[in-house]
């Protein structure tokens, strides 16, 4: 007589001990957090446990997938995450992902029994249950609306479809502070800095341009250089700030540019620095401290009291105090702008100070903290012709700069007359110093120490000298100097972090 092997049953449910089943409920929803399609697979419908975890696995098996072929590109994942096209399918497949879990977060309640619990138990599996859905739910809403707050960013402020190569490896990004306000007439561009970066290294030269720059030569070529031949020498008001307004309505001069104003004064960037200017970022001084506000502020040693308060209202007696301090946004504002007691080139030293600590302060942690707040912010301040495809290779630069020096040209006084510049001299100090910073950068020596192509090497009426390699003797921090010399000495150093 064969003997059939007894079949054993696991006891159901109904047969557990309370405190098991209480386990075994809490297993249930943990194993739907953990691996979702789990807790179906084990006691539920095994088709949707098998479809939900060939998904979860398949997703895993894709992030490894992205995490190798992107390992040592960053610039490439940085530029993937930033595509809108990217962004709309990444957004579309979070929701779902939300939606399915959540469904198998309820189904794994279901199959917990809870109603066969204590009322006790039965209120900790909930309690538990809910709590991670509400978690997915949560996160998935974060991650759904920082990929739209950037979408949207992007698809504003980055516009542009036209790409400019490095020139003999380097990338010149013309950072222009625009001031419309009471007033004035046009932007009157309040601040102008190039920021020459090295392709390869990060290797950053800062040139700060004086707004009160006189008889500025514009590039060859250039539809403004032939109306002023020989710089935009027509008197004490033709300023390099004033360059916009001189042009801002000469469709004539810059047919189909939607800011003649803006093109002419890219020009006289040019003819100043001898630079070919890749890009321009125009930021807008007055929304300049929501983007401060949405890092949480920044952190800066101010070396001297900073009044808070113009000319026209001496009467708000507001300070920014000496000492270590988290600036708002409103104050960063006022430490980058104020006048009162102090004067533009000192101003100048503290931007590049400001400009300093926000990249050294902006770290991808809290970017991603903080990415609806800034793309919000920099949908509001920000236009520039950098088309969106360069973000990435933008991004690591930025990242490969805060482990390097940064070199800092400003042209101002005494080194560099305002009212009466030698151009030639300028060209030379900025090249000489964007050697230095390709040498210390580990870049091998490139052209760009020659004159650039359609860019001007000389100023009609400027005194004839001879350039040569070596590097500009330039200031270094004295521990002994007065509050506003070490501000005025972010100017020209070799190392601005040390300087500020």
């Amino acid at each position: 007589m064969t003997r059939r092997r007894a079949k054993v049953l696991s006891p159901s449910t109904d047969e557990l001990p309370p405190r098991a089943r209480f386990r075994r409920a809490l297993r249930l929803c943990l194993l739907s957090a953990v691996a979702p399609g789990s807790a179906q697979l084990a006691v539920g419908n095994r088709w949707v446990g098998r479809v939900a975890l060939g998904l979860y696995a398949l997703g895993l098996v894709a992030l490894g997938w992205l995490a190798l072929s992107y390992r040592d590109d960053r610039a490439g994942l940085i530029g993937l995450v930033t595509d809108p096209d990217v962004l709309q399918v990444f957004r579309f497949g979070v929701a779902a992902a939300a939606v399915a879990w959540t469904a198998l977060f309820v189904d794994a309640w279901r199959l917990a029994r809870p109603l066969q619990l204590t009322r006790a138990r039965a209120a900790v599996v909930i309690v538990v249950n809910t709590a991670l859905v509400a978690g997915v739910l949560g996160v998935a809403l974060y991650a759904s609306q920082v990929s739209n707050a950037g979408r949207q960013a992007v698809q504003e402020v980055f516009t542009a479809t036209t790409t400019s190569p490095p020139l003999q490896g380097r990338y010149n990004i013309l950072l222009i502070g625009s001031d419309s306000g009471k007033g004035r007439t046009g932007i009157r561009p309040d601040s102008m800095t190039v920021v020459s970066i090295d392709a390869s290294t990060g290797s950053t030269v800062l040139v700060s341009l004086p707004r009160n720059l006189e008889d500025v030569p514009f590039r060859e070529g250039s539809p403004m250089r032939e109306l002023f031949p020989y710089g935009y020498n027509c008197g004490s008001e033709c300023l390099l700030n004033a360059v916009h307004t001189e042009a801002e309505n000469r469709t004539d001069l810059y047919p189909g540019a939607k800011d003649p104003g803006l093109e002419a004064t890219i020009d006289a960037v040019e003819g100043v620095t001898d630079l070919p200017i890749n890009y321009y970022v125009m930021i807008n001084l007055r929304g300049f401290s929501s983007l401060v506000d949405a890092v949480g502020g920044v952190e800066i040693d101010v070396r001297t009291r900073l009044a808070m308060f113009g000319h026209d209202d001496l009467d708000q007696q507001r300070y920014i105090e000496p000492g270590l301090q988290r600036l708002d946004g409103n104050e960063a504002l006022w430490y980058a702008r104020s006048r009162v007691q102090s004067d533009d080139f000192t101003r100048m030293g503290r931007q590049k100070c400001l400009m300093s600590a926000m990249l050294d302060q902006l770290s991808p942690q809290k970017v991603l903290l903080n990415a609806t707040d800034l793309a919000r912010s920099s949908a509001q301040l920000i236009s520039t012709n950098m088309p969106s495809e360069e973000l990435g290779e933008f991004a690591d630069l930025a990242l490969k700069a805060r482990s390097t020096k940064i070199r800092t040209v400003s042209l101002v006084p005494p080194l560099i007359s305002v009212v009466d510049p030698d151009y030639t001299q300028i060209h030379r100090l900025i090249k000489d110093a964007i050697r230095a910073s390709e040498r210390a950068g580990g870049a091998s020596p490139s052209p760009s120490s020659s004159p650039s192509a359609g860019a001007s090497t000389s100023t009609p009426g400027a005194s004839p000298t001879t350039p040569t390699p070596t590097t500009p003797s330039v200031p270094t921090p004295s521990p002994t100097a007065t509050p506003d010399e070490s501000g005025a000495q972010a100017n020209n150093v070799e190392d601005l972090a040390a300087a500020c």
